[in-house]
């Protein structure tokens, strides 16, 4: 009856029905039942606690849900990242993990008198290189440096340089500039400041001489070209806000002050100044093609993560 059936809408041999009949079987079976994807996840919770307390530290306070769910993020696709560096036998061909489980070893068996190749194939046996943290973190290198170099990647186009500068603009900003020299007066009062800067304008002082009045001062008695918050790092912020109060740009090759900082009173001498300003394209094009070559790479990784992640059943707790 069968063969009749299959003779009647199939013509050829009756091999070639049962072969047809049992391709269209599995491919129905397949559909209907198809093989479990592998795995990934739950993340590690060791290290999203890691990630939580660093957190924490930096900021100064305790990461929000949407901070977890980026900590749960990366995670995973680290995971992934070592996962599939496991199965390209990566850790099989690089001689920093070789070191490090030849080190692990020598470590457990300081006396042991076998050679370095046979500690290190003992170590692999050990699974080292699945519970070791540096060759995990060595591993996700190696395999992020293997997906940019496969993404053939070019520089950045002129256009694209052009293109990217615009739409970003506003982020080029050249900070204002100051240089001065400055005499330390350290703990007067600001009337006996005042007196000395008299002195040194009636004299009509260079600031080479007029330092001679005052003391030394770790920090030395030039600033040159710094920017305000250098100016604040080295001397404090009361002198910073009266410094700038001053109007630098107008006194220019003049004497100003007294002014307090964080160590005394100080008389300054204004050399150079520069206000803040726009940059072009020419002075940031090096960290420009930088930034947009960093950029490409993250994002073709991203690209790999999200193609090898859709092959997996990602648990996420």
């Amino acid at each position: 009856m069968a063969q009749f059936f299959t003779k009647r809408f199939l013509p050829g041999p009756v091999w070639l029905h049962f072969l047809l009949l049992g391709a269209a079987l599995y491919a129905v079976l397949a559909a209907l039942y198809p093989e479990p994807k592998p795995v990934l996840g739950p993340p590690n919770t060791a290290r999203l606690e890691v990630m939580a307390d660093s957190y924490a530290k930096m900021v100064g306070g305790l990461p929000t849900e949407a901070d977890i769910e980026r900590f749960i993020d990366l995670e995973l696709r680290d995971e992934l990242l070592f996962l599939e560096a496991l199965d390209r036998q990566l850790h099989l061909l690089d001689p920093v993990i070789d070191q490090r489980i030849l080190r692990n070893m020598r470590f457990l068996s300081p006396d042991s008198e076998l050679d370095d190749t046979t500690l290190v194939e003992q170590g692999r046996q050990l699974n080292m290189h699945l519970t070791d943290e540096v060759i995990r973190r060595r591993l996700l290198q190696v395999m992020t440096q293997l997906i940019i170099a496969g993404a053939g990647l070019d520089e950045p186009s002129e256009s694209a340089m052009k293109a990217a500068f615009e739409a970003r603009k506003n982020t080029f900003r050249e900070p204002a500039r100051v240089g001065f020299s400055h005499v330390f007066l350290g703990e007067v009062s600001q009337e006996e400041a005042a007196n000395i800067l008299q002195q040194i304008k009636a004299d009509a002082l260079p600031p080479s001489e007029a330092i001679l009045l005052g003391k030394a001062f770790l920090s030395g008695f030039h600033f040159a070209n710094s920017t305000w918050q250098e100016v604040n790092s080295r001397l404090g912020r009361e002198f910073t806000v009266a410094l700038q109060a001053a109007s630098p740009g107008q006194a220019v090759k003049s004497w100003l002050g007294p002014m307090t900082s964080v160590y005394g009173q100080h008389l300054v001498y204004v050399e150079t100044f520069a206000p803040e300003r726009d940059q072009r394209l020419d002075e940031v094009a090096d960290k420009l093609r930088w930034d947009l070559k960093t950029e490409a790479e993250q994002q073709a990784v991203e690209n790999a993560v999200a193609e090898w992640m859709a092959g997996y059943e990602v648990r996420r707790s």
